[in-house]
C-alpha cells in the first residue's frame, strides 16, 4: 500500500511538472476598424461589452497599443511576419488583383502561424486574411502560408462587406442558415475549432470582418440601440442621423446605433470563447488576445480622444485597444502604459510559446512577455511609413516616428514636420516643431535612418 501510495505520488507530481511546462495555446482575435474608445473599458458608454469587460478585468488592458500601419492589409502583415511594412513592402490596402501586384509572398516570409507550428502547434484561421488578390489561385492565401485549418478566409475582395447569409464573396462557408450574421457564425466555427482541437496545443488566429463599413447587423439589435440613441439625444435623432439615406450610416456622433451593433455580437462571441474553454479545462492555459487593426473609418467610429482617424499616422489612426489574459502569466485587472506595435506579436508569441524563429525569419518587434512581469522593454523607438500608393491621399502620405514620449509626423504633400509631446498633449492638438528645433532634428535623423534601413517606398504626392 506504501508502495502504492508513493508511485501515485510520484505520478501527481509528474504530471502537475508537465502541466506547467505544456505550451499555451493561444487565441488571436483582430477586430477591423475598431477605433479606441469603443469598448467599455476605452471610455465608451453607449456601446455594450460586458464579455470584453470581463475580460480585461481577468487580464491586461493596454493604453498604448499601436497598429504598425493606419489601415487593413499593412497592419495584417505586420501581425503575421513580425515586420514593419515598410520593409514587408505593403504598405496600404491591397486592391483588386488587377489594381496590383502587391501580395504577401510565401517564399519570402516565414509567417508566425509556421513558426508556432515548428514549434508544435496546430494552426487556423477564420475569417479575413486581406495578404492576396488572387483568390481563385491562392498564390499568397493563408494556406500558401502554412496554415493547416482554413475557416471562412474571402474569396473575392471584400471592402464593402457581406454580413449575411449567402456569403457572395466567403465561399468558404459552404452552408449557413438563412438571414445568418458573418460574425455569428465566424464565433461559431472559433468555437468548434477548439472544440475538435481541444486535445492538441493550437493558435487560433480569428480574424473578424466586422466592424469595416458599410456597417450591417441584425435588425433587432439596431433598433436596441437605435432606442438607446434616441434616449441619449432626443426622440427620433437616430433613423434621422443613420436612416436609410444615410447607407453608410456616418454621422457626427461618437455614438453609432449600427456599429453598436455590430461590436455586441463581436463581444458575444468573445463570450462564446471564453464559456468553450473553460467547459473544456482550457482557460488556465490559453492565452486570449483582443486587438484592432486600426484606427475607426472617419466619423463613423469612436477614436477616443485621439486626433483623426483610419488612413492617418495621426494617433486616431494607429492607437488600438488591446487586451490579453494570460491566467498565472498576467496580473487580473492590469493597466500597461508600455508602448507596444503590432509587429511585436509575432516574437511575443513565441516567447509565449518558448520557440525561437526559424530559418533566420527577421523580425523587427519585440517579446513584450517581460512586462508583464514588471520589466521594462528594451526599445526606444516606434516607426510608421504611409506612402498611401493605393488611396493616393495626399494629405495623409506621412512617416513617423514615437521616441519616449514625444513623436514627429514628416508629411509629404505642403511638406512640413509637426512634433508631439503624448505625454501632455495625447490629441496632438499642439505641435511643438518650432519650438523643439534640436528635438525635430534628432527625430529626422532616427525617421530618415530607419526609412533607409528597410527600404521604404517613396510617397510621391500626386
Amino acid at each position: 500500500m506504501y508502495k502504492l501510495f508513493s508511485l501515485l505520488f510520484v505520478l501527481l507530481i509528474s504530471l502537475n511538472a508537465a502541466g506547467q511546462r505544456k505550451q499555451p495555446n493561444i487565441v488571436f482575435v483582430l477586430a477591423d476598424d475598431l477605433g479606441w474608445g469603443e469598448l467599455n473599458t476605452y471610455q465608451s458608454t453607449f456601446n455594450e461589452t460586458p464579455n470584453l469587460n470581463k475580460l480585461a478585468a481577468q487580464g491586461v488592458r493596454f493604453t498604448q497599443a499601436y497598429a504598425a500601419a493606419p489601415n487593413c492589409s499593412p497592419t495584417r502583415a505586420s501581425i503575421v511576419t513580425g515586420q514593419f511594412p515598410a520593409r514587408v513592402g505593403i504598405t496600404d490596402y491591397l486592391p483588386e488583383a488587377e489594381k496590383t501586384n502587391k501580395r504577401l509572398d510565401p517564399a519570402k516570409f516565414v509567417t508566425i502561424n509556421e513558426a508556432l507550428a515548428a514549434a508544435g502547434y496546430h494552426t487556423g484561421i477564420v475569417g479575413k486574411w486581406h495578404l492576396d488578390t488572387e483568390f481563385k489561385k491562392n498564390i499568397a492565401g493563408p494556406k500558401a502560408h502554412g496554415f493547416q485549418e482554413v475557416i471562412g478566409s474571402e474569396t473575392k475582395y471584400i471592402a464593402d462587406g457581406d454580413y449575411f447569409y449567402p456569403y457572395d464573396k466567403i465561399a468558404t462557408f459552404t452552408a449557413g442558415d438563412e438571414n445568418e450574421y458573418l460574425t455569428d457564425r465566424q464565433s461559431k466555427e472559433a468555437v468548434n475549432f477548439i472544440e475538435r482541437n481541444k486535445n492538441k496545443t493550437f493558435f487560433l488566429y480569428l480574424s473578424y470582418y466586422s466592424v469595416h463599413t458599410k456597417f450591417s447587423a441584425p435588425e433587432n439589435l439596431v433598433q436596441k440601440y437605435k432606442k438607446k440613441f434616441d434616449d441619449k439625444y432626443g426622440s427620433g435623432m437616430a433613423d434621422k442621423l443613420y436612416g436609410s439615406h444615410n447607407l453608410r450610416h456616418e454621422g457626427p456622433h461618437k455614438d453609432n446605433p449600427y456599429l453598436a451593433a455590430m461590436l455586441e455580437k463581436i463581444d458575444d462571441g468573445i463570450g462564446q470563447i471564453m464559456d468553450k474553454l473553460q467547459q473544456s479545462g482550457l482557460d488556465k492555459n490559453t492565452v486570449l488576445i483582443f486587438f484592432s487593426d486600426n484606427g475607426g473609418a472617419g466619423k463613423l467610429a469612436n477614436n477616443g480622444p485621439f486626433r483623426d482617424s483610419k488612413m492617418s499616422l495621426y494617433e486616431g489612426g494607429i492607437r488600438e485597444p488591446l487586451i490579453i489574459r494570460w491566467p498565472g502569466k498576467i496580473k487580473a485587472g492590469t493597466v500597461e502604459h508600455t508602448p507596444v506595435s503590432s509587429v511585436d506579436f509575432y516574437p511575443t508569441f513565441l516567447g509565449m510559446a518558448g520557440a525561437k524563429p526559424i530559418k533566420n525569419q527577421l523580425l523587427d518587434g519585440l517579446d513584450f512577455t517581460p512586462v508583464f512581469n514588471g520589466k521594462t522593454l528594451q526599445r526606444d523607438e516606434l516607426f510608421w511609413h504611409y506612402p498611401s500608393e493605393t488611396a493616393k491621399l495626399n494629405g495623409k502620405m506621412a512617416s513617423a516616428v514615437r521616441k519616449d514620449n514625444y513623436k514627429l509626423i514628416q508629411f509629404y504633400a505642403n511638406p512640413r514636420y509637426e512634433l508631439y509631446d503624448l505625454t501632455a498633449d495625447p490629441g496632438e492638438t499642439h505641435n511643438l516643431s518650432d519650438q523643439l528645433p534640436a528635438k525635430v532634428a534628432a527625430l529626422k535623423t532616427l525617421l530618415d535612418g530607419w526609412k533607409k534601413n528597410v527600404h521604404a517606398e517613396q510617397a510621391v504626392p500626386k
